[in-house]
């Protein structure tokens, strides 16, 4: 089966997966993620889950989908906390939030920290566009400068 056809089937199965962890993120006073980060994220990791050393040869992408978009929502429910500092509370989510998902937590869990780390690192690289845009920007004209 090709990664363009596992995409497309992830796309119709994991819409409902993300809206639920859309609502979760929010009940747990996190930052409000659009719908469009969960499926750029889950994009990426449907066309790249099968070049990860976790992956055995054979597994399904909508075996991996869960963990992927559990790792985004926990990088952006808890933001200021690494991986390492919430894996605990991690792990206890983790029933809750597979799915149909046929992995284990130990199986799950380097794809749940990828997700988290790469999130983690987009947002960090926009932060520091941000700033370096805000400080190449000229100054400010005031009324009275010509």
């Amino acid at each position: 089966m090709s990664n363009a056809f596992r995409y497309g089937e992830s796309q119709q199965t994991s819409g409902p997966l993300i809206d639920r962890l859309r609502q979760q993120t929010a009940a747990a006073g996190g930052d409000s993620v659009p719908a469009s980060v969960y499926q750029a994220q889950n994009a990426h990791w449907a066309a790249n889950y099968a070049t990860r050393p976790y992956v055995e040869e054979g597994e399904d992408y909508e075996d991996y989908a869960p963990a992927y978009l559990y790792g985004v929502f926990l990088y952006h429910s808890n933001p200021d906390r690494t991986f390492d500092e919430s894996e605990v509370d991690v792990a206890n989510g983790w029933e809750a939030a597979r799915s149909d998902s046929p992995l284990d937590w130990e199986k799950a869990k380097p794809a749940v920290r990828e997700a988290w780390y790469r999130v983690s690192d987009l947002e960090e690289r926009a932060r520091a566009e941000r700033v370096e845009v805000l400080d190449s920007s000229p100054p400010a004209h005031t009324a009275g400068d010509h």
